[in-house]
Parts: structure tokens; sequence; C-alpha cells
């Protein structure tokens, strides 16, 4: 009641009186046109179905008691799931004490090692980590509409798969390129940005492939030839010592936006993405950009890894004639199997979480065709 609504010309607008009513499927509010002049009319133009209304504001005559109200709703919620990752490896019992002609270090801690089993160790964690990171932006939720799983184990219980970012992603900020140009980018994050981003966090950032920032530094450089620019950065040196280099990684747009670009080496994985680009070879999935929104909202952050409490990484070992902290020398010596050796296994529970997917989007080089070279 006393809501003034405006039709698509803003110019023209009407106050509601009273409460609507239901006439079979549809309701119906009496409406005048606000500016109360008995000649005063909307077009009909503005009245044909498919058109629009919104509400401007409100207005009320002295002594009323008559307000208008505030409609809350969730356009959308999902639900994800946590995934139960696993990777077991061996060491045998001659191979625990082997030694390797090359020290080898950790980048982790900085330990040295010339022994095999360290080397298998680090080995193991760097491989889990690759595992962890391709699925937990690639991995497509395997869950039924009514919460169940139809995958199975072997033991008969379910499967579940979480989805990953790539999935979370609003299917209306998936879209796709053959050529990438500034005018594009703009356009493409104003998008984003609009009615749904404050002035003021407005920075994205984009993981691409090494020719998905060979192509953003093309086109920035394409735009910064057509300025007349002093150089005191791509030119360096003297005399006979001159260098030529530099790249672009940032790009400040108007409105406040603004977009750096990040190398994902996993984009330019040629055993995992076999489509390649026409013209240059290389993977089609390198020239990808996935644009994430990694601010806050609501006081946390946007995009979350989720584990269960105490299952983000749980590792352990099946003892046999040894265990890592060495061999079994005693027949009171308690282990699991009679192996020359052990195993160790790596378990983790987790997913990935993306608060609000519409702020976060992905563009795909839509180069392929009849030329199109594969593995």
């Amino acid at each position: 009641m006393g809501a003034v609504l405006a039709f698509d010309n803003v110019n023209f607008q009407v106050r509601v009186n009273g409460v609507p009513y239901q006439d079979g499927s549809t309701w119906v509010y009496e409406v005048y046109v606000a500016d109360g002049h008995a000649g005063s009319y909307i077009p009909a133009e503005y009245m044909m179905p498919g058109r629009q209304v919104g509400r401007i504001g409100s207005a009320y005559e002295e002594y009323s008691d008559e307000a208008d109200i505030i409609n809350y709703q969730t356009p959308f919620k999902m639900r994800n799931s946590l995934t139960t990752l696993r990777l077991t490896y061996d060491i045998t019992g001659d191979a625990y004490s082997t030694v390797l002609a090359i020290q080898l270090t950790d980048p982790a801690t900085g330990k040295k090692s010339y022994l095999w089993a360290d080397y298998q160790y680090w080995k193991a964690l760097r491989e889990w980590k690759k595992r962890e990171e391709s699925f937990l932006l690639f991995s497509h939720s395997n869950r039924n509409a009514d919460g169940t799983y139809s995958l199975k184990g072997t033991n008969g219980r379910p499967v579940p798969i979480s989805a990953g970012l790539f999935e979370q992603i609003a299917p209306a900020n998936v879209r796709y390129y053959t050529t990438l140009t500034t005018e594009l980018l703009e356009d493409y994050l104003f998008d984003l940005s609009y009615n749904i981003l404050g002035t003021n966090e407005r920075k994205f950032v984009a993981l691409t492939g090494e020719m998905g920032i060979r192509e953003f530094d093309r086109i920035l450089k394409e735009k910064a030839a057509s300025f007349q620019v002093i150089d005191t950065k791509f030119i360096t040196g003297s005399g006979q010592e001159l260098t030529l280099g530099g790249q672009f990684t940032t790009y400040k747009m108007v409105n406040g936006i603004e977009l750096s670009v990040k190398r994902c080496a996993l984009f330019d994985n040629m055993e995992m993405f076999r489509t390649l680009h026409p013209v240059s070879g290389k993977p089609l999935m390198s020239y990808t950009f996935l644009f994430v929104d990694l601010g806050q909202r609501d006081g946390q952050a946007n995009v979350v890894k989720v584990c269960r409490k105490g299952r983000e990484f749980v590792q352990w070992c099946t003892g046999g004639s040894v265990i890592p902290s060495g061999y079994g020398n005693s027949i009171t010596t308690l282990r699991s199997n009679s192996r020359d050796g052990y195993q160790v296994h790596f378990l983790g529970e987790e997913g990935i979480m993306l608060r609000n997917p519409l702020s976060c989007g992905i563009l795909y080089c839509d180069a392929e065709d009849s030329e199109t070279m594969s593995l």
C-alpha cells in the first residue's frame, strides 16, 4: 500500500492504493496515476504483457496508519559436500637404506637428505598437492537432487564428489572469446561488477595459463601504443648494453575496476588438456581466464577451502620390516604385516566453497575449428 511504481519509462508513475487481492492465479493491484490529475494516463505501450514496473519509493497522506513493506528473499542456496581424497606409496626395506648420488633439499623445510625414502616422501607430497589442486578446481558434483549418491564404492558405500570451483561459477558469467581485446575485458568485468560489487570491491584476480598471460600483455601493449608514452620501464641500459623487456600484469579500468593476472600452471598441463589452439598448438585451457573475487562477503572470505576438522591432511604408515623411524630389531617388535618395507597413506576430507558465484566468472577461448590439432 502506498508504493510508488515506475514503468519502463521512469517518467510515468503510479501509486498503489489498498491491498492486492487474488483473482484466480494472479494478484490484482489497484493503482492511480501518481500526479493525481484526472486527465493523466499511462501510455498503452507500457501496459503490454511482458512490460515491467519497479518500486521507486512510497508516499502517504498525513495521519495515515499505512506503510510500505520490505520483502526479504533468498534467490538461491547451494549445497556442496566434502570429498575424501587418498594416496598411498610403498618403500621397500632395501630402498629405505638406499643413498642417492645427489643430495636433495626439501623446498618447504630446507631439510637436506641423500636418502631414497625422503625423496619418495617429498615426491608423494608434491603429487598430493597437484591432485588436490586439480580436484578443487575441476571436479563435478555427483550429488542427486534428493541428497543421495548413485556412485558406490567397492564396499557398497556411496562415493560423494564435491563441486569444484569451475562448476560453482554462475552459468550467466561463463562466456567465450576468439580474439581477446581490452574492450571485451572491460565490458565483461563491468557486467560482473554491475549491481553486485561496490566501487571499492572491484579488484579482480584472473587465473590463466602462459598463453593467457601473453595475450593479456599483447592487448595492453597494443592499447599503450595509441598513447604518447615516455618510456622509462621497457628500455633500460645504454650504449651497447640496451635491454628491451617488460610485461603487463595489471590493468586499471574505468569505474574502479582493476584486473591482475596470475599464472596457474595447471592450465598449461598438456596431459590433462589435450584440445589445442589451432594456431599456437598450445592447450586451449592455457587461454582460459578464471576471474576470482577474493574479497570479503559479510566479513568472511569469498573463496574458502573447507575441511572436516582434524581431517584436512591425515598421514600414517603400515609397517613391515621397517617404518620411517627405523628397522625392527627384536622379536617383540610388533608390526602390521610381514612385508620387507612399509606403506605410507595420505587422506584428506575437503572441498571448496564460493560464497558469491555471481561475482566470479570464466572466459574460455573458443578458437576450435576443423584445423584444431590434438595429441
